[in-house]
């Protein structure tokens, strides 16, 4: 039998994938150029979140978006390998 994560540690690991990022934070995390994560968030296959008003407003994303982005993009392992 195997031992139950315990509360503290499930809410730990709900919290680290909620966590918000800036945009060079993102960048970093999925090893990304500007360009490339803003043409993601332009097309929305990458949410992102507004802080501030106007054009040049700093965005935020969460990392279980980029997750979810990594998941939904995962090349399957090619068959007879």
């Amino acid at each position: 039998m195997y031992a139950q994560p315990s509360m503290g540690a499930v809410m730990e690991a709900t919290r680290i994938e909620d966590e918000i990022l800036t945009s060079r934070e993102a960048r970093s995390f999925l090893k990304i150029g500007r360009t490339k994560l803003w043409e993601l968030t332009r097309t929305g296959e990458i949410r992102a979140y507004r802080v501030g008003s106007g054009r040049t407003s700093d965005l935020r994303y969460k990392r279980s978006d980029l997750l979810r982005w990594l998941e939904a993009n995962l090349i399957p392992a090619a068959a007879g390998r």
